[in-house]
């Protein structure tokens, strides 16, 4: 809103272009007018359709996660939140419109960092839970033998996880992961991470492996 000065040569009265002027108390007022919905934004192209639902699929495929996102990228989240992270690699090569499910959970990356990470993991269905074994590695590059291994277990169809931060070390060669809970006979989407903190604020990390849907 402007208010125009009784010494205006022009004092124009109703709607004149994206404007509509009044007098109000003897002053003439200026007020923009509001916009009409651009036409895309009631009527979208399919391609505008196909945009629009991939970004609310991979949003909600990843927003139950955020807590876990956040862990596994926190070495970078001055930059923006470990779902901003994700989603770009989901969105830009995890996402098809016309498979079934649309997003394929191997482009799916929980975790983000230098660390070495696994070599030759394998997760397989056993009679305690879901096995979840690597190659010893600990004297490679920066790896560790005391490096902690992180696992997730996702179901994005129910929109729950379970999420193991403390599941075991490298050296250990191999975690369990119990499937006591409700429906253990479904499927879980499997990821491996292994970490080490350098320092009450610093963490190595390595970049997450996917499993599988086991």
């Amino acid at each position: 809103m402007a208010i125009i000065s009784d010494s205006s040569i022009i004092q124009p009265q109703g709607k004149v272009g994206g404007f509509t002027f009044y007098k109000l108390n003897g002053k003439i007022i200026m007020r923009s007018l509001p916009r009409a919905p651009h036409k895309n934004a009631t009527n979208p192209t399919p391609l505008q359709k196909v945009y629009q639902n991939r970004l609310a699929e991979v949003n909600d495929y990843l927003r139950p996660l955020s807590r876990v996102l956040d862990f596994g990228y926190q070495n970078y989240l001055d930059k923006k939140t470990g779902v901003n992270w994700a989603h770009t690699d989901v969105s830009t090569k995890g996402y098809n419109h016309t498979a079934n499910p649309r997003i394929n959970p191997a482009y799916l990356q929980i975790s983000r960092g230098s660390l070495l990470g696994a070599e030759a993991p394998l997760a397989v269905r056993t009679a305690d839970g879901i096995s979840i074994s690597w190659i010893d590695n600990s004297v490679e590059g920066n790896a560790c033998e005391g490096d902690n291994v992180m696992i997730l277990l996702n179901q994005p169809e129910l929109q729950k996880h379970t999420w193991i931060k403390e599941a075991g070390r490298r050296r250990d060669l191999q975690v369990i992961v119990p499937l006591d809970g409700e429906n253990p006979e479904q499927e879980r989407e499997v990821y491996l991470t292994f970490y080490r903190p350098l320092n009450t604020k610093k963490l190595l990390i390595s970049d997450s492996i996917y499993l599988g849907r086991i």
